[in-house]
């Protein structure tokens, strides 16, 4: 059985949000007043790429790469050089300021001298330091032609909790999840721009993926409308018996404070199915013969 986790429960704000469109100003500034207006908050959770929203036509990247820094390379750290006079230096007085760590999707710069970049979820502790970088390993659609895709999962300590990232597409593939549960997550956060007509999907995998890896899930969609593409909200806080303790609305704005378990109910009868996986068997493939 894995140990208990370090704290019972996390605050978590959840923001449903149509972000301006490549407004990474001003999607900023909400994302902070938002936590201005809720310091109580452990961890502040946003979709996918929030600061410059899911229209990828024109969309431009920000550099989160300290000043000297090899652009393309590891920026995982203290936030530094340019990038803190930048949206991530906002962001990180954020959540110095009230104790609140933050997941927050981006366009990232990639690689230099090339129109390559990352859809990202950046990971900025309660001390304002850009503590991890995941790029999204699962592509969805046009994204391929925009984005590199990330090679590893990442599991990161915000707020005290080893905390899991997904981005949107992620979600659909049980491994991503299971990888970073297997490798000591305690909360899985999802950020998506999930859209019409996937929300049923996105509904079953959300709870899905908890009770499957019995750990916490706090899945935070988009919403708003971004050309033909019509953003279906839903966010859900799953715990680790897959029920629901928050879901917002569908297709509308919504930000809500929710207090996240961590520890199992003693009272649940499920197994650790975490535990009780034997990943060591394998299949054996049997192939018929025909007859004549």
């Amino acid at each position: 059985m894995r140990p208990p986790a370090r704290r019972a429960a996390l605050d978590v704000l959840v923001a449903q949000l149509a972000p301006r469109t490549h407004d990474v100003e001003a999607n900023v500034r909400e994302a902070c007043r938002l936590v201005d207006e809720h310091p109580e908050a452990d961890l502040a959770v946003f979709g996918e790429l929030y600061l410059q929203s899911y229209a990828l036509r024109g969309i431009e990247p920000i550099d989160v790469h300290p000043a000297g820094g090899p652009v393309g390379g590891p920026v995982d750290g203290p936030v530094g050089g340019h990038a803190a006079d930048g949206p991530l230096g906002a962001l990180s007085d954020c959540a110095r300021r009230h104790g609140t760590a933050l997941v927050v999707g981006a366009a990232i710069l990639e690689t230099a001298g090339a129109p390559r970049m990352a859809n990202a979820a950046l990971c900025i502790d309660e001390e304002g330091d850009l503590a991890a970088t995941y790029r999204k390993v699962h592509l969805f659609g046009a994204e391929r032609r925009l984005f590199s895709p990330g090679d590893e999962y990442v599991v990161v300590t915000l707020a005290g909790v080893a905390v899991g990232l997904l981005v949107c597409y992620d979600l659909d593939f049980p491994e991503a999840a299971r990888t970073v549960a297997a490798a000591g997550a305690e909360l899985l956060v999802t950020v998506s721009a999930n859209m019409d007509p996937y929300a049923s999907d996105h509904a079953l995998y959300a709870r899905a993926r908890a009770v499957e890896n019995r750990i916490p899930h706090v899945y935070v969609n988009a919403v708003g409308q971004e050309g033909r593409l019509r953003f279906c909200g839903g966010s859900t806080v799953a715990d680790m018996a897959g029920r629901a303790v928050a879901e917002l609305p569908g297709y509308e704005p919504a930000v809500r404070l929710v207090t996240v378990p961590l520890r199992p109910d003693p009272g649940d009868p499920r197994p650790d199915y975490l535990a009780e996986r034997r990943p060591e068997v394998r299949a054996r493939v049997v192939c018929a013969t025909s007859r004549t």
